[in-house]
């Protein structure tokens, strides 16, 4: 029985090639898509499952409100973790590291940049699972001075007989163990993993004792069996109070975040590696754009299929002459849909392998088809199942149904038959899905170009920022007078940082006026006189600093005699109920960096230092010379490769120990929505299939069409009808479905794109457009097609087909 069904499904399939190879190609594509796009959740899905504890593990999370709203951040300060342990005894397995973005590696003379660097105790390795091939973590963490590298950095710079390395030519290490590297669905990235107590104020240049100096302190923990994750949290509500000396604790929330949440929530921008986040609706709707792709592909075949019932009518006639029942011309035609499918679906794993490594490369991923995952095989199972009863079903109910009287007296038409009307709600759930990827694909490109053309209160063109290894003065002064002389170099500045970048210290403030019940998160940013000129910030109110201010804060002096001011932006002076930017000068500020009063000498327009997912807050520049780790120089971009060697040159001479390291700022800014620029991508690309594989089924439609019609053009152009009114024949019912199909997609599309929007605290707006483009694109495209087939009919010689009559 099983073989017979083969056969005739073997035979059916191979009768008619044009269809069967419209049928492959669609749900060859549709199949690819759909398993790229499981791969691709299923990776993003599975973030931080591999650890042991992983239901169980939590980060500590911080919320600190103010009149402007909760801002939420996932450091803690440095002195959490003792205390923590010490009042919290009954939570043993809990950890706290420091994350530095990147050092320099010094072995003998050779120099090597590593990137993410974790400073971790000796809780680190108990708490998560990550995979420890030599040394003692419990121990050697717990002592000053001890590194271990993971297995792809140890084999770049290990030698024989080296067992010690200099980072940053400051803090000397012993290299104790080597690790497995992180998996790449870890959202903590780490290179090499120092003991904590390595980490000091000679290595960072900051305090770490500070309950209010919050610089890249991560803490974890596992919950105990049985204890709540509420019953935690209130505790540690009385823990703030306890520790928070000279802070408004009553502002300050600890909360546990879940393991399982952390890779999904955008909130916290400070997650340590720079793998970022991904909305879970963002993974929602790329799945449903899989889904949507393969029912494209599986309705081609059923309006195909259908199209042909006349043509299979007689054969079906006859079978049911013979004796055939309808359940067993329903298995002969699902036997045809799922050798189909799995036909296709070996093309769809050819397509997907290879192409994996293009979509690896672009979404900086590590995704493949993992065979000894129970999940593919089960997934792969259920899709072929899934597409072959989809596809498979209507079409075999349909053409089992049919009177073997009525087809063997030739009385069933391609008009009169049952699935012409459903042919044509399937048309229009094609290209109601096709316009809604075209009309989002077009909103996510406004929103990329308002991204990349709004303005951020600064200049991002033309400069190029260069981190430096050490913030001495003569170092400084030594490098400037350097590169003043380089042609090229418009001009120089000093800083903790560019303006948009995480190199702000989050710290509180308040007015001193008004006391500190009023205190609110501020983001401090360091900076030389020169700051304001290089980034072309503007100075709405008061002066900006004066040009020898800068020597009043030197760490040289005593601190009695050390002098500070400072310059606000709008968004603060706002925050603090002014109703004008010239109110706030002259007040004094106390800022937590260090507890100082210091008075505000001018008001800068406000400019961005996050990406815009978030609105802007509350900036106090200062000059605070020992943090000036960065610096930015605007140059004349006419010579750009000539200028760059010179920098390096010059940088070379004031620190000849370090290898030289820059980055266009321009360039930092676009990798701020590098996300949402792949997200772009992927939707044009499953966009362009989805439109591709709807003509594919529109042209087989057609030409099915004009084989039923032939006899009817033949009369027609026997009366003298045109070219131009037989393609206006065929195309006017498909133009209407189009135009249909739109009324249907502008709404969900509307609503779905106004909802991704709201992920951005500034976006652009969803124009008529978006919606002409979108439909007229489909119409052109979807004529175009019609037309092809109607064209080759209308010029078909009329004799041909009327001979017979």
């Amino acid at each position: 029985m099983l073989r017979n069904l083969l056969v005739v499904a073997y035979r059916g399939i191979t009768r008619n090639l044009s269809y069967t190879l419209i049928n492959i190609l669609g749900l060859s594509a549709g199949l690819s898509a759909c398993l790229v796009i499981f791969l691709v959740v299923k990776f993003e899905l599975s973030f931080d499952t591999f650890h042991k504890n992983s239901d169980r593990l939590f980060r500590v999370t911080r919320a600190a409100s103010n009149a402007s709203g909760i801002q939420h951040s996932a450091i803690t300060p440095y002195p959490f973790a003792a205390a923590f342990r010490n009042d919290f005894n009954d939570i043993p397995l809990n950890t706290q590291f420091h994350y530095h973005e990147e050092v320099q590696a010094t072995i003998g003379t050779e120099k090597y940049k590593a990137a993410h660097i974790l400073f971790a105790d000796s809780m680190f390795f108990k708490v998560f699972s990550y995979e420890t091939l030599s040394g003692n973590p419990a121990v050697d963490l717990g002592q000053p001075g001890k590194v271990f590298l993971t297995e792809t950095l140890a084999a770049k710079i290990l030698k024989p007989g080296i067992t010690h390395l200099t980072l940053d030519n400051k803090l000397e290490v012993e290299v104790v163990g080597i690790v497995k590297d992180p998996p790449a669905n870890s959202h903590i990235r780490f290179s090499m993993i120092v003991s904590m107590p390595s980490l000091g104020k000679d290595f960072l240049g900051l305090p770490i004792d500070q309950w209010g100096m919050n610089m890249s302190g991560y803490s974890y923990l596992v919950l105990p069996a049985g204890m709540s994750t509420q019953a935690v949290e209130e505790r540690l509500e009385s823990f703030v109070k306890k520790y928070y000396v000279g802070e408004d604790a009553s502002r300050q929330t600890y909360s546990l975040q879940p393991l399982s949440e952390i890779h999904f929530d955008e909130r916290y921008i400070d997650t340590p590696g720079g793998q970022g986040y991904i909305n879970r609706s963002s993974l929602l709707i790329l799945s449903l754009l899989g889904a949507f792709i393969l029912v494209v592909g599986c309705i081609n075949f059923v309006n195909l299929s259908t199209a042909m019932a006349v043509k299979k009518s007689r054969e079906i006639g006859v079978r049911k002459t013979l004796g055939a029942s309808r359940n067993q011309l329903i298995a002969q035609y699902l036997s045809e849909a799922f050798l189909l499918t799995i036909v296709s679906t070996g093309f769809a794993l050819l397509i997907s392998e290879l192409t994996l490594p293009f979509i690896n490369q672009f979404l900086q991923k590590e995704i493949s088809l993992n065979w000894n995952n129970g999940m593919l095989p089960a997934f792969l199972g259920g899709l072929i199942l899934v597409t072959a009863v989809l596809s498979g079903l209507y079409p075999a109910f349909v053409l089992s149904a049919f009177n073997p009287v009525t087809v063997l007296k030739n009385k069933l038409s391609y008009q009169g038959s049952s699935g012409a009307y459903a042919r044509k709600y399937l048309v229009v759930f094609q290209f109601m899905i096709a316009q809604m990827l075209i009309i989002g694909t077009l909103v996510v490109a406004n929103q990329m170009n308002y991204l990349g053309s709004k303005p951020l209160g600064f200049t991002r063109h033309a400069i190029i920022n260069i981190p430096l290894p050490e913030t001495k003065k003569e170092k400084r002064e030594s490098l400037n007078t350097l590169l003043e002389t380089v042609p090229g170099v418009e001009k120089v500045s000093f800083s903790l940082g560019p303006p948009t970048s995480n190199s702000n210290f989050g710290t509180g403030y308040y007015l001193t006026e008004r006391g500190n019940a009023d205190r609110y998160e501020v983001a401090i940013k360091p900076v030389d006189y020169n700051y304001l000129e290089t980034y072309g910030i503007e100075l709405v109110a008061g002066r900006w600093f004066y040009e020898n201010e800068e020597k009043m804060t030197d760490l040289s002096l005593p601190a009695k005699d050390r002098k500070y001011v400072c310059l606000v932006n709008e968004a603060l002076v706002r925050q603090l109920g002014f109703s004008t930017n010239e109110e706030i000068l002259d007040k004094l500020i106390n800022i937590g960096l260090n507890d100082i009063d210091v008075p505000v000498v001018g008001v800068v327009k406000d400019f961005h230092t996050t990406s815009l997912h978030q609105t802007i807050g509350p900036v106090v520049l200062i000059h605070f010379p020992y943090f000036y780790y960065d610096a930015g120089i605007r140059i004349n971009t006419a010579s750009t490769n000539v200028v760059l060697k010179s920098i390096e040159e010059a940088y070379a001479k004031v620190f000849p120990e370090y290898l030289f390291n820059y980055t266009f700022l321009d360039n930092h800014l676009e990798n701020l929505y590098r996300q949402e620029k792949q997200s772009l991508t992927l939707v044009q690309i499953f966009s362009g299939l989805a439109i591709l594989i709807s003509c594919l089924g529109l042209l087989g439609l057609v030409s099915f069409l004009t084989q039923q019609k032939v006899k009817e053009v033949g009369i027609r152009k026997v009366f003298g009808a045109s070219v131009g009114s037989i393609v206006l024949l065929f195309s006017r019912n498909f133009i209407g479905l189009v135009l249909i199909a739109f009324l249907l997609a502008a709404p969900i599309s509307w609503y779905a794109m106004n909802q991704w929007l709201q992920a951005f605290a500034y976006k652009t707006t969803i124009g008529y457009a978006v919606f002409g483009i979108a439909v007229i694109g489909t119409l052109v495209v979807a004529f175009l097609t019609v037309m092809y087939q109607s064209v080759k009919a209308a010029l078909a010689n009329p004799t041909l087909s009327l001979r017979n009559e």
